[in-house]
């Protein structure tokens, strides 16, 4: 019986959070969006998906599904490419790329307000630094920003983001700009987190595009919850153990002569 109890109480606590999995989702939009959905004003279109057109007023998202359904991600892998212009002047108002609760029904350029995002930002609305400009936000904070030229003039240019415990890595057209272990404060995914992109423009616009998706992910079971008659077992065990030990103890004590 005692074995069997320190077995159960083992097993609840090692639980099955060690076994890895690894989602993904690849796209090169030539025929449809696979595994995903296109919300508000996105379209495939032409080998790619727009976001928005050069039109304001407009907000579209592309969200894919869970990559991992009942697992928490403990890291991940993504590239793409993104093309924006034409535009007006000043375009506006960018693109998001989030990890974070899924929008019932779209992401505009500020993306999820929980988890992690990359913002692709265009339009000058107060922040600092001033747009045009990359930043990484988690849970709606703003961890790291660095200006760049985002108006491409509709050429692509290539994304790669790698997200661990050390924080995240980003690389923007080839080396244009990069970000290296960027500290991610309070980011704790949970189960349900989903990767989205987003775009939108208001009184000023561009035209927004993305294109070859890929993205792996690692991910593990959330460590099992005990019953009350597991705690209850639990609890024996630990009592056993110590009355284990206390006899063990009393049994080594020397006799007197």
């Amino acid at each position: 019986m005692k074995t069997r109890i320190v077995t159960i109480a083992a097993a609840l606590v090692i639980g099955t959070s060690g076994i890895c999995h690894a989602g993904g989702y690849t796209n090169d939009f030539s025929s449809s969006v696979g595994a995903a959905q296109l919300r508000g004003n996105a379209v495939l279109d032409a080998g790619s998906v727009r976001l928005t057109e050069n039109l304001g007023g407009q907000e579209g998202s592309l969200v894919i599904n869970n990559l991992d359904p009942g697992r928490v991600v403990q890291s991940f892998d993504a590239s793409f490419s993104i093309a924006i212009g034409p535009s007006g002047v000043p375009p506006a108002d960018g693109v998001s790329f989030s990890f974070g609760p899924p929008p019932p029904g779209t992401y505009g350029e500020s993306g999820a307000p929980l988890g992690v995002v990359v913002i692709f930002d265009l339009f000058d609305n107060g922040e600092i630094p001033t747009p045009p400009v990359i930043r990484i936000v988690v849970n709606g904070s703003q961890v790291a920003a660095a200006q760049i030229t985002l108006d491409s003039g509709g050429a692509f240019r290539p994304v790669t983001v790698h997200v661990d415990s050390n924080g995240l890595d980003l690389n923007y057209n080839s080396g244009g700009l990069t970000f290296t272990d960027i500290a991610l404060p309070g980011f704790s995914p949970t189960q349900g987190y989903q990767f989205t992109f987003g775009g939108r423009t208001g009184g000023a616009n561009a035209e927004q595009r993305i294109d070859d998706v890929s993205i792996a992910t690692a991910s593990v079971a959330p460590a099992p919850v005990p019953t009350l008659g597991e705690w209850a077992m639990m609890i024996m065990a630990g009592l056993l153990a110590c009355f284990g030990a206390f006899t063990l103890r009393r049994s080594r004590r020397p006799t007197g002569s």
